[in-house]
């Protein structure tokens, strides 16, 4: 008996061992400075579209954000998408620092930047402060350079199939995640909730565009219309054709009010 209490006190003692060892990888993003964006005086309307793989797996895919702001607004537009894939909030906030594509799209001074977050951070379990501080950041370095910041909200892509096709260290690397952070394996919700704390808490909701899963695709990757790939995870061509009608009907809107 002695035996097993001391064992358990080994293991306990070990594991509080890792979690303070590798508790940096959880904590947000620190505030950035250094970016000197562009104005513009014309009437064309700029888009940047930024962020994890869900932007990487745009450029390859036409966007039509452009032709259908033009459309609806009658101003020319102009889109430029990068992004990285695997990139958590914490990663894109930096990025718009620390990566020259990234960055270079930031000081192009864009009048709208699309921000694809928060996929990474529900699916490795980072916690929903983390991800609420580095939206934090996101939103307020956009904001404070004129820049309308269009924020996806976090997809209902199929985060239990996720992690059964990860290998086993990945998996037990997720579950100690939720046991550092508290997050429940389908984490999606409730770090959906936190954005909207963070909008109420910062008085954003009317200078935030949101694009509401709701509004574009209410079944995730459930959808009949078939809007995701065979890993249930990301889009395919139909489904960023969904996501652009949505954002352009929104920066459309947004724009109506303020050129």
């Amino acid at each position: 008996m002695k035996k097993f209490i001391f064992l358990f006190l080994c293991l306990i003692s070990l594991l509080w061992a890792i979690i303070y060892y590798i508790k940096p990888y959880y904590i947000p993003a620190v505030k950035q400075t250094g970016l000197i964006v562009s104005k513009h005086g014309d009437d064309t309307i700029r888009i940047g579209f930024i962020g994890d793989s869900w932007a990487a797996g745009h450029k390859p895919v036409k966007c039509i954000i452009d032709s259908l702001v033009e459309a609806q607004s009658g101003h020319s537009t102009i889109v430029r998408i990068e992004g990285i894939s695997g990139m958590t909030s914490k990663n894109i906030y930096y990025s718009m620092f620390r990566n020259n594509e990234v960055k270079d799209i930031i000081e192009w001074g864009p009048n709208f930047c699309v921000i694809c977050a928060g996929i990474n951070d529900s699916d490795r379990k980072m916690g929903r402060n983390f991800y609420k501080n580095n939206m934090r950041l996101i939103i307020e370095l956009l904001l404070e350079n004129n820049i309308v910041p269009v924020i996806l909200e976090i997809p209902s892509y199929d985060i239990y199939f996720s992690f059964k096709r990860r290998d086993r260290m990945v998996k037990m690397r997720y579950l100690l995640s939720m046991f550092v952070t508290w997050s429940k394996m389908d984490c999606i919700e409730d770090y959906r909730n936190a954005y909207i704390e963070l909008l109420n808490e910062n008085g954003w909701t009317n200078r935030v565009v949101t694009i509401w899963c709701k509004d574009w695709n209410p079944e995730g990757f459930r959808d009949i219309r078939g809007l995701y790939d065979e890993g249930l995870m990301h889009l395919n061509k139909r489904g960023y054709h969904v996501l652009d009608s949505c954002i352009a009907e929104k920066i459309a809107k947004k724009t109506s009010a303020s050129f």
